[in-house]
Formats: C-alpha cells, sequence, structure tokens
C-alpha cells in the first residue's frame, strides 16, 4: 500500500483497524507520530465539544464521523480526501475554541489518545516483564514496586506533551489494565477520573508523581489504584 494512501487511511481510521494499515504503522516511526496527533486531535475535539455545546451535539458530529468513517473504507478510502477537508474544517474550528475556551489537555484525555494509538499492536508487544527490569525503569522517576505481585505485560517509556513518563500494562483478573506514572510538573490537568464510553479512568497525586489507571472494567478501578497507592514506594 503506498505511502500516501497508508495517511489518508489513517486520516479516515485513526484508530487503524485494517490489518495492513496497522503493520504499516507498527513499522514507520512518522506513521506513528501521524497517528497519535490524529488521535490527540480527536480526543482534543471531543473535550471542546463536551465542554461547549449541548450532548446531543456532540454525540451526533461523532457518529456522523463515525459512519462517514465506515462508507470511507468500505469504499477503499476513495473519498478519503474530502474527509481530510472535513476533519481539517472541524479542527480548525474547535482548535481556537480549545484553547481559548478550555487551553489545557488534560491526563485522562492524553492517556485515552496514548491507549488508542498503540491498540492496533499493542498485542504483539505484550510479553511478561520481570520486576526487576521495571523498578530499573522506575527508578528513574526515584520510585519501586514493593512485593508487587500481579502481572506486568508491557513496560516502557512514553511521552506525555513533554514529560518522560513510564507506560505499564497489567495482568488483571478481568483482563488487562493500563497504568501511566507520570512526574510531577507535567502541563496537563490533573483529572481524578475520566471516561469516554469504552475506557475508565482514575488518576492518584502521589508523593513525586501522577498515576493514571485506565481499563474497560469497574473492578480494575476500585483494586488497582488502592495497591499501587499502597505498593509504589518513592524514595527521592
Amino acid at each position: 500500500m503506498a505511502d500516501l494512501t497508508i495517511k489518508q487511511a489513517l486520516i479516515a481510521d485513526p484508530q487503524a483497524r485494517s490489518a495492513h494499515v496497522s503493520n504499516a504503522v507498527a513499522a514507520d516511526p512518522a506513521l506513528q507520530q501521524l497517528q497519535r496527533q490524529l488521535l490527540l486531535d480527536q480526543a482534543s475535539i471531543k473535550q471542546a465539544l463536551q465542554f461547549k455545546v449541548p450532548d446531543t451535539l456532540a454525540l451526533n458530529l461523532l457518529r456522523q464521523h463515525m459512519q462517514l468513517a465506515q462508507q470511507v473504507q468500505k469504499k477503499r478510502f476513495t473519498g478519503a480526501i474530502a474527509l481530510a477537508a472535513s476533519m481539517a474544517f472541524i479542527a480548525g474550528l474547535t482548535l481556537n475554541w480549545f484553547n481559548y475556551g478550555h487551553p489545557q489537555m488534560t491526563l485522562g484525555q492524553h492517556a485515552l489518545a496514548h491507549i488508542y494509538h498503540e491498540a492496533p499492536y499493542m498485542d504483539q508487544m505484550l510479553t511478561p516483564q520481570p520486576l526487576s527490569q521495571v523498578n530499573a525503569k522506575l527508578a528513574s522517576f526515584g520510585a519501586e514496586l514493593s512485593d508487587w505481585q500481579q502481572a506486568i505485560v508491557y513496560a516502557n517509556f512514553c511521552d506525555f506533551r513533554g514529560t518522560r513518563s513510564l507506560h505499564l500494562v497489567m495482568q488483571t483478573s478481568n483482563g488487562l489494565a493500563t497504568v501511566f506514572i507520570i512526574p510531577t510538573g507535567s502541563s496537563l490537568e490533573f483529572e481524578k477520573d475520566f471516561s469516554d464510553g469504552t475506557y475508565r479512568g482514575r488518576s492518584l497525586a502521589l508523593k513525586t508523581a501522577d498515576v493514571v489507571v485506565v481499563s474497560e472494567h469497574d473492578d480494575d478501578l476500585k483494586q488497582l489504584p488502592a495497591k499501587l497507592e499502597q505498593q509504589l514506594k518513592f524514595f527521592i
């Protein structure tokens, strides 16, 4: 698939649910950056709509966007240029709206954007992580997990709007839960509880870092934050 067509496909469907697009994105850092930006733009637009207009209008706009994206995919992306123009128009309107009406992105928005960005190829990267290796990464934040028994299947550094952070995926009795550890002082607005209809999240303000837990299951949000608050120790 040509590079231009891949980019058009990402514009039509930033979550890259097509196997061809997903594989291409996984192999190309530039495409990963484009996908991340598209997802962040979507999150910003959604938040701005919810902040400024009635819920029914925001839902209708999102529904129309999803229907249009599906139509474009069925036609093998022949309408992707028109969709790009539509998205650019909406983004242009909401950029000023978001910057002046709600200038800061929240921890929750950024966490969801990360999850959606990595979802197409996350399964390929899951592998058991020894606690010693996880703690070696946590040490750069002056922290460690003490007596942690829960399986960790992904641990890697990531960027939270310019702040070097740690992205963990943990095995739970319900499936998988995501944990982000963000050093305090980031430009992102703290948000204790958030959701988007698929995922739910909870943030903790700990000694020298904010911890964000995201899952599809309410039980994970009842258990994991409490465990992390007790067993994530800071020594700085």
